[in-house]
């Protein structure tokens, strides 16, 4: 493990709730394995030799585990190492990060990336984890292509346009070192943190860098990005 390439951990210890089903989102069925295999599987073939790790929900750990493992068995996945998530995704990134082998080198570069994204490409993997290396965070971004309007208060109904050509969508794996990710999430828990690079951000990790994402590096929040999902993979099987 000294020589570990790359490690990745696999959030995908959330509920769900917003997806409206009993059974978390990234568990759910996709294309005849669990939505969270098809990230595992990305990130296995794109970085052969590396460690992968999923965090999975606290409840009901031990069964979705098994499901996990015996999805995996069945696709000729290796079987990751498991760590069990907390009440938040800071939480569930720090345990996943205290499951990494403590021989592997403080400087190998760490990917963190949400078990609902499926879709990852290894082009997108491979920008990441390049780009992690000589800087404090590399996050994979897209040009935002609807109009943007701005609330002047929060409170009412009165907003302003704002020019989207100056924001970006964030999207996972955002990937750093090993001992950055350690330091910045030694911190205390804030409600600012929103993703890895914020955490990075507040522990002074600063000098962050955008690389192209891609469109279909989508996230399942509902039935309909899960509809999508199964459509764009079969498109991808035909070609």
């Amino acid at each position: 493990m000294s020589n570990t390439p790359c490690v990745t951990i696999v959030v995908a210890a959330g509920s769900g709730s917003r997806f409206g089903s009993e059974i978390p989102k990234q568990f759910l069925p996709l294309s005849g394995l669990p939505v969270v295999c098809h990230s595992i599987r990305a990130f296995e073939k794109t970085l052969p030799g590396g460690i992968v790790i999923v965090v999975l929900p606290p409840r009901d750990y031990d069964h979705w585990r098994t499901v996990v493992d015996n999805a995996c068995a069945k696709a000729g996945i290796s079987e990751p190492i498991y760590a069990k998530g907390g009440a938040t995704r800071w939480e569930s990134v720090k345990n996943g990060l205290a499951a990494v082998p403590a021989v592997v080198p403080a400087g190998t570069v760490v990917l963190v990336h949400d078990g609902a994204r499926p879709l990852v490409s290894e082009a997108v993997i491979s920008r990441v984890r390049a780009a992690s290396r000589n800087t404090d965070c590399a996050i994979p971004a897209v040009p935002v292509t609807d109009s943007l309007r701005r609330l002047d208060d929060g409170t009412g109904p009165m907003s302003e346009p704002v020019d989207r050509s100056a924001y970006r969508a964030v999207q996972t794996p955002q990937g750093a070192t090993l001992w950055r990710m350690r330091e910045a999430y030694a911190l205390p828990y804030s409600e600012t943190f929103t993703d890895d690079a914020s955490v990075l951000a507040e522990a002074g990790f600063e000098n962050q860098v955008l690389v192209d994402g891609a469109a279909d590096n989508i996230k399942i929040t509902n039935p309909f990005d899960l509809a999508v999902a199964e459509l764009l993979l079969k498109r991808s099987e035909t070609h």
